[in-house]
């Protein structure tokens, strides 16, 4: 049987952690073990996980309170040769891990596999699954691509990934405030051969109010967040560069610019600089669709000008965000 290694990065919450540690031990898949890696919790956390007796369930703590270090930390401590992350508030099916181990058995070596992920806010018997058209493309390079037009995405936990993988990808960047998970899966894709589907199982992802998310337009979001469409630039160039690819690339910079203006425009300045070195004659819409609609009439800068007045002066302009 195929050993596989949970690693957990455990920050301020001891709400959930038990029913996420439960999920992990209730497996169908037995040789399991559950790396839950606490770092700089101020509440009961590391008391409720220390409270467990299981073989299979190991606690480190680390003082710094850092998702990335501590799934690298958790990562080198793992003797699982398949992978699997998972966020603390977040739940597993009981045959997630069985599933995606048979069905990498069957793939060639290389290849990593997914499944399907549903929202939940108190308890999973609420969740609903709304299938997203990138979950089951294969190719890596077309997955990256079809994400970042918008055709959907994949939390961390949905993944189980060959040990080998991840030394071909690198850990994860512990210099990332946002968008981390996305920079470390893409670079995951493009380094394993395809991506599997699995069907029949699921991941629960908890929807937290105060969870770091797209609305953080902080200084360090919006750096971390450019850092990570570069992070896209860089990997994906490696593997092609058709038109396509410079889209999507397009799509990413001119995102980040409707996100963050007015605001930091050294850093908006810095991403109109990439979309012209990509060289494309259009990039796609983006933003809601008032804004797509206003872009569409009096051009991209136009629309992001527009907007900006009406919420700094007129105050009654509202697009979908």
């Amino acid at each position: 049987m195929t050993k596989v290694s949970i690693i957990i990065p455990l920050h301020n919450s001891e709400e959930f952690i038990e029913e996420t540690i439960n999920s992990c031990l209730n497996q169908t898949h037995k040789d399991i073990e559950i790396i839950v890696v606490e770092n700089g919790s101020t509440d009961a956390s590391f008391t409720r996980v220390s409270n467990y007796n299981d073989p299979r369930l190991f606690l480190h703590t680390i003082p710094v309170a850092n998702a990335c270090k501590a799934r690298n930390y958790g990562y080198k401590k793992a003797s699982g040769a398949l992978i699997s992350f998972l966020d603390a508030d977040d739940v597993l099916d009981p045959y997630k891990i069985q599933l995606q181990v048979k069905a990498l058995s069957q793939l060639p070596v290389g290849w990593i596999v997914s499944c399907a992920w549903a929202k939940f806010d108190l308890s999973i018997e609420d969740s609903k699954i709304e299938s997203q058209p990138v979950w089951e493309i294969e190719n890596p390079v077309d997955w990256c691509v079809q994400s970042w037009m918008g055709q959907g995405m994949m939390i961390p936990s949905c993944w189980l990934i060959p040990k080998a993988v991840i030394e071909r990808s690198g850990l994860w960047n512990v210099n990332l405030s946002l968008h981390d998970d996305g920079e470390f899966i893409c670079r995951v894709l493009l380094a394993s051969k395809g991506n599997t589907f699995v069907k029949g199982t699921q991941v629960y992802y908890r929807q937290v109010k105060n969870s770091l998310s797209r609305n953080n337009k902080s200084y360090k979001a919006a750096k971390s967040a450019l850092e990570v469409y570069k992070s896209y630039q860089q990997t994906i160039s490696n593997k092609a560069d058709t038109f396509m690819v410079k889209q999507a690339l397009a799509v990413n910079y001119r995102t980040f610019i409707y996100h963050y203006h007015p605001n930091y425009k050294p850093l908006l300045l810095e991403a109109e600089s990439y979309i012209k070195a990509l060289e494309i004659s259009k990039t796609p819409l983006v933003g809601g669709a008032n804004f797509k609609i206003l872009s569409k009439v009096i051009g991209f800068s136009g629309a992001l000008k527009f907007r900006a007045l009406g919420k700094t002066v007129l105050g009654v302009f509202k697009f979908n965000v």
